[in-house]
């Protein structure tokens, strides 16, 4: 009996952070995959953020690797965890790069706290993550 409940501890820890990253990568969650929506934060926060230590003069070359990464990015994850189709991916992998490209850090960080939100409120949780 000892043994058992030195391992439930463990195995129901196992089970939400497994939930969780179900939960990131759940295509049913929305348009994007909640992962998407922290892609497109994290670049954002990431490239212009950095962009402040330039003056600003980095920003065509900033514009163009967020484009890319963003793109790139959401792509794969599209493609690989959500299973979309190929012309469907890349549909959201270029609106996802345009946001991430557009050289204003409010846009990104809107668009991808709107995905993130977006796939919250879309259903409610499973068990596994209510019970966090």
């Amino acid at each position: 009996m000892t043994k058992q409940n030195s391992e439930s501890p463990q195995q129901s820890l196992t089970e939400q952070a497994s939930g969780q990253v179900r939960w990131w990568l759940d295509p049913n969650r929305g348009l994007l995959l909640p992962v998407s929506g922290i892609w497109i934060l994290a670049l954002d926060w990431l490239l212009f953020s950095s962009n402040l230590l330039t003056a600003g003069l980095a920003t065509p070359i900033v514009v163009v690797v967020g484009f890319v990464l963003g793109a790139a990015g959401t792509l794969v994850l599209q493609r690989r965890v959500a299973k979309d189709p190929f012309w469907r991916a890349l549909v959201k992998a270029l609106v996802s790069g345009i946001v991430v490209g557009v050289p204003w850090p409010l846009t990104g960080s809107l668009i991808g706290g709107w995905i993130l939100l977006a796939a919250g409120m879309k259903k409610p949780a499973s068990k596994t993550t209510q019970s966090l």
